[in-house]
């Protein structure tokens, strides 16, 4: 096989690969136009790529917990808008604005956050395309 010949395969196959990781990075699955502030106590919270993870368990009007699951961009495109690894610990009750998943289940896609202590962690690149 010539050079040139591999060279177009290796490009050909690293584009196939890579298309389906770009459409995963979306937010069409989150409806941006409905907010909602949650309140509650923090389960877990990991501060890894590709996505920041906070879970939280929310206590409803009726007295029913809901674990919910928010998500956002990468620790490195987040870290200017405040948040840190130590940004949260399970235990803290922390103030949430995210944008809900279109089937209504609990997820999201976080959109501000104010710590235990009162921090209040910024839109950040999370945010800015949210109305």
């Amino acid at each position: 096989m010539s050079k040139r010949l591999v060279m177009a395969m290796t490009m050909t196959l690293g584009l196939l690969v890579s298309v389906p990781l770009f459409a995963h990075h979306g937010s069409a699955s989150y409806a941006l136009d409905k907010r909602v502030t949650l309140r509650g106590t923090v389960t877990r919270w990991l501060y890894a790529s590709p996505h920041l993870l906070l879970m939280l368990d929310v206590k409803g009007e009726n007295g029913e917990v809901t674990h919910w699951v928010l998500e956002s961009q990468s620790p490195t495109v987040m870290y200017p808008s405040g948040y840190r690894k130590d940004s949260f610990k399970p235990g803290d009750e922390v103030t949430v604005t995210a944008s809900q998943a279109r089937n209504g289940k609990p997820v999201g896609r976080i959109i501000e956050a104010t710590t235990a202590d009162g921090t209040k962690l910024g839109r950040g690149p999370a945010g800015q395309n949210q109305q």
